[in-house]
């Protein structure tokens, strides 16, 4: 299973990206004689539920698209904030920033 999480509305282009990773995986990690297909989840921040359903047409791997929102209350507790995605994607990109704060 590939898990994206978005700071931000849902595009099409996220679908695409995402079936990437999930054909990367099935590709280069999954064990065929052991591993059910991978299906990829995308989380954001919001969605047009129009677009997504019409991206999600023209895709052929198995993919979801759900909000933080629409998370249950215990899903939710387990997930980072924006803020916490955020700050970790920079301490990524610019590690040489990195003051060393949680």
């Amino acid at each position: 299973m590939v898990i994206e999480l978005k700071t931000t509305e849902a595009q099409p282009a996220h679908l695409g990206q995402l079936g990437f990773y999930v054909g990367a995986v099935d590709a280069f990690l999954r064990d065929p004689d052991r591993d059910d297909d991978t299906i990829g989840i995308l989380i954001a921040e919001s969605r047009d539920r129009a677009s997504v359903e019409f991206a999600l047409q023209l895709q052929n791997q198995p993919l979801a698209v759900g909000t933080y929102a629409g998370l249950p209350d215990k899903v939710k507790e387990l997930m980072p904030s924006a803020e916490d995605l955020s700050r970790i994607a920079d301490k990524v990109l610019h590690p040489e920033a990195d003051t060393g704060r949680p």
